[in-house]
């Protein structure tokens, strides 16, 4: 069974950690984008380096590698030298103080450890549809030596021709030693969970406007770096629960990207340096999933057309055109952008997603208001969702719009996934509940900080410092150990691979058979994507000849797919026989205990082919060794 050393896996987490931070927080720096707010916007601007940097590897020739990620740095690090030489000042950044900066720290480890604790080990196996791709994606950049965009999307085709498909998070997570499952786990963990501390502390700053410290001696930033940690419905949730790795971390990076934007709305200062910061930010997060950036666009939108009205209202003076300008140019290019995407063929391949649960729009507002969401609802995600609404009325009461909009553009969403997408509105984020409730988590967590700030506020000049400090502690520990159980159960569940705790892809007896698989080939593997044999190739490299589920078959696979039973048979007719060598097929993976049923390959597990050999068995799965088509024909 394949293992990763404990110093592999801290020297991939540090270096994961660096190439997360480093190549953005550097280039951001050089462009006098500074303080937090750098930092919580360097792993998008990483992510937009590394990525750019894998595209134009691919175009010229070079296998992706750290070399390749470092000349990318390197390149990105002069062009921000340039910028600097046209641009005078950045945007300001949100005023942290000692006690911020560890609570944020506290956010990152309430996030990550749970689950890193609940896991077998590192190397073990998610059982999830999802990561299995991002397994297969990881082996295909291994392979192939393209991280590129332009090519990722080949492992969606059964003739293997290149195709889009966002690759930013795999360009980093390909970069990453030992075992495939510890570099999945490792890079998923360090995407999800600082980007997104560190982003909801920005964006509390930035819609609340609080400066008070009356928790800990901190304020609206280190409380919303703690909510974050807690919250349930969160991209460490997302890539755990689901597998959908790329776009935890794309959402990760969510609200740091808001924080700027509504930043430069309302600061003039710093606009050139700050817009420029924001366009490669949206890239890196569109990179990592495009409906992260998609999520950035709708939830500023309000902010826009908000800043557009006050333009025009504002009685007429010179430089009152200025003013409008950078809104108007903000709304337009929001609106184009959802307008390119729905246009695009790659929308049709989000669009035609159902909600798999539909609830009546009742039951789904009320989970929405009352957090308990489709993403593993939890004490936490209740408590925080109550302190929104609280922040969101207070928000209200100063005559402060924006928050309560925003708040009420990310319930539309989730609502409309929740009940099964009938407005359309949640097409573009899969109609998923799911992705959907990290979105509102977004505007919801920086808002129910705000929340406990002004309440702190308050009781501090009551009680005094140390006693609401202490409440305030007693608080986060509660939530913490209401909401601690099941996070754990959940996580150690899904990653569970002893038999009879379905639904797997595999189990620790077929994981060890899987390891001894590559030296006893000397062919192709036919078997069902929801058996071990798609799970062969991302741990081991096996080639198979479906290694991802919803693959688009190629002519070869369908002709093949269409004549099982002449395999059972073993009357093999040549031109069958010819589409089966053109795949190289050898064996047959069958497992009487698929992840799923799917009636396009169920057959694969049935079929009891004539002549066939068992060379390697594992638990419910069994590798048989086929006879060659020309030696069973009629």
């Amino acid at each position: 069974m394949l293992t990763t050393l404990p110093i592999v896996a801290l020297g991939a987490a540090l270096l994961a950690l660096m190439i997360l931070i480093a190549p953005g927080w550097l280039m951001l720096t050089l462009i006098r984008v500074r303080g937090l707010l750098a930092l919580a916007l360097a792993p998008a601007c990483s992510t937009a380096v590394l990525a750019c940097g894998a595209i134009l590897a691919q175009l010229v020739g070079l296998r992706w590698s750290v070399l390749v990620a470092a000349g990318s740095m390197i390149a990105a690090l002069a062009v921000a030298l340039v910028v600097r030489r046209l641009t005078s000042a950045g945007p300001s950044s949100p005023s942290a103080s000692r006690a911020d900066g560890l609570l944020l720290g506290v956010g990152v480890l309430l996030a990550a450890v749970p689950t890193l604790a609940a896991m077998p080990s590192l190397d073990a196996y998610l059982q999830r549809w999802d990561a299995v791709f991002h397994l297969a994606a990881l082996r295909l950049i291994d392979e192939t030596g393209s991280a590129s965009t332009l090519t990722l999307g080949a492992l969606s085709y059964g003739d293997g021709h290149a195709s889009i498909y966002p690759a930013g998070w795999h360009a980093i997570g390909s970069l990453l030693p030992g075992s495939p499952t510890a570099a999945l786990a490792i890079g998923a963990t360090v995407t999800a969970a600082l980007p997104w501390v560190l982003g909801c502390g920005v964006l509390a700053a930035e819609l609340t406007r609080l400066t008070a410290r009356p928790l800990l001696g901190s304020g609206v930033v280190g409380v919303a770096g703690v909510l974050a940690g807690l919250v349930t419905a969160s991209p460490m949730s997302l890539w755990t629960g689901w597998g959908h790795v790329p776009n935890a971390a794309a959402l990760a990076m969510l609200p740091a990207a808001l924080a700027l934007g509504l930043r430069l709305l309302r600061e003039p200062s710093g606009r050139p340096a700050g817009v420029i910061a924001l366009l490669v930010t949206v890239l890196g997060i569109g990179l990592a999933h495009p409906n992260g950036a998609l999520a950035v666009a709708v939830l500023a939108l309000p902010a826009c057309i908000g800043a557009c009205v006050r333009a025009v209202r504002a009685p007429a003076r010179a430089g009152r055109l200025p003013e409008l300008v950078m809104p108007a140019l903000a709304t337009s290019a929001i609106v184009g952008l959802l307008l390119v995407f729905l246009l695009s063929p790659l929308a049709a391949a989000v669009t035609g997603y159902t909600s798999g649960e539909v609830e009546t729009p009742a039951t789904a507002a009320l989970e929405a208001m009352a957090g308990w969401y489709r993403l593993w609802p939890s004490m936490a995600g209740v408590v925080v969702a109550l302190l929104a609404i609280v922040g969101a009325v207070i928000a209200a009461i100063q005559r402060r719009r924006l928050p309560v909009l925003m708040l009420l553009v990310a319930w539309a969403l989730y609502v409309d996934a929740a009940t099964g997408g009938s407005l359309k509105i949640s097409s573009l984020w899969y109609t998923s509940a799911a992705r959907l409730s990290v979105v509102v988590s977004a505007v919801a967590v920086p808002l129910a900080a705000g929340a406990l700030v002004a309440a702190g506020t308050r009781l501090r000049g009551r009680f005094g410092t140390s006693a609401t400090s202490a409440a305030a502690a007693v608080l986060v520990l509660a939530v913490t150990v209401a909401s601690l159980n099941g996070r754990l159960e959940r996580t150690g569940n899904v990653f569970e691979a002893e038999p009879g705790n379905p639904p797997q892809f595999v189990t620790t007896e077929e994981i060890e058979m899987i390891s001894g698989l590559p030296p006893v080939l000397d062919g192709v593997i036919l078997g069902s994507p929801f058996s071990g044999a798609s799970s062969a190739y991302g741990l081991v490299g096996t080639p198979v000849v479906f290694p991802v589920a919803g693959q688009v078959w190629s002519s070869d696979q369908r002709l093949v797919m269409e004549h099982l039973d002449q395999i059972e048979s073993g009357q093999i007719d040549a031109e069958v026989c010819e589409a089966v060598e053109r795949l190289g097929i050898r064996y047959l993976y069958q497992d009487t205990e698929p992840y799923q049923a799917d009636v396009r390959y169920e057959l694969l597990d049935s079929i009891e082919p004539a002549g066939a050999v068992p060379i390697a068995e594992g638990d419910s799965a069994v590798v048989l060794k086929l006879l060659p088509c020309r030696d069973s024909g009629p």
